[in-house]
């Protein structure tokens, strides 16, 4: 009885051992893919502290995620986020589709810098949508369908959400400073699916992204130029007071 208490005991040591082993290979192995294909699919910089992910569940956590800027922009990245929740269906990793349950991106923080030639989101988002297509994928905004992708695995993203982030205003016209609004959040269902490349799926995930973003953008150079209009205002008002004493 002793004898078969310690093999027991001894069987849960080696598989918890095993278990600790493969989650470390794994989130190693996800962190050099991100790091490695990041920048070739967005044509800027990818850094990535930390993956968790269990071998068993399949639920995991992307930390320090860093997307810098395309060449040609001053800010020190586009995007930051602190974690990234993630649940993968384990046995899709066999198959030609590997299907991911949930991404849900917590309190990122985007720059959105305007430079000569447009904005290091849009600029990104651009980039993205023709690493798609020159996989034989189509653009975020495409209609026509997909062509036949090369080979290689495809991906399904079944829930993406990114909540409770910010988007912090750079440019020139704002001397400086910088102004941080809120980002709307976002919402997606089902992006990618068969046949869709994981670049076709970043493309489209960064297309609402940069959506929400300029949106935010937009309101937030709407305010800067109201507050400007409101002090050249006061200004000139107290020059008339001063002139008609």
């Amino acid at each position: 009885m002793k004898k078969f208490l310690w093999a027991a005991a001894a069987g849960l040591v080696l598989l918890a051992a095993a278990v600790v082993v493969v989650s470390v290979n794994l989130g190693r192995i996800i962190t050099a893919a991100v790091e490695a294909a990041g920048p070739r699919v967005l044509g800027a910089p990818v850094t990535l502290t930390r993956v968790s992910l269990s071998p068993l569940s399949g639920r995991g956590t992307l930390e320090g995620l860093v997307i810098g800027n395309p060449d040609g922009f001053k800010t020190p990245s586009a995007v930051r986020v602190g974690s990234v929740q993630i649940a993968v269906r384990l046995s899709s990793l066999m198959t030609d589709t590997i299907v991911v349950e949930r991404v849900a991106v917590a309190a990122p923080e985007l720059t959105w810098e305007i430079g000569p030639g447009g904005s290091n989101l849009t600029r990104l988002r651009d980039n993205a949508e023709h690493a798609a297509a020159s996989q034989g994928g189509v653009s975020a905004d495409a209609k026509s369908p997909a062509a036949p992708a090369k080979p290689g695995k495809s991906l399904l993203i079944k829930d993406f959400s990114v909540t409770g982030g910010k988007v912090s205003l750079a440019a020139a016209a704002l001397g400086g400073r910088e102004l941080s609004v809120a980002l709307p959040d976002v919402h997606l269902k089902d992006l990618g699916g068969p046949r869709r490349s994981p670049a076709e799926v970043a493309a489209q995930a960064l297309s609402a992204v940069e959506a929400s973003a300029r949106g935010a953008a937009q309101n937030a150079g709407g305010q800067v130029l109201e507050q400007a209009r409101g002090a050249v205002l006061s200004v000139l008002n107290g020059l008339l007071d001063k002139a008609g004493k």
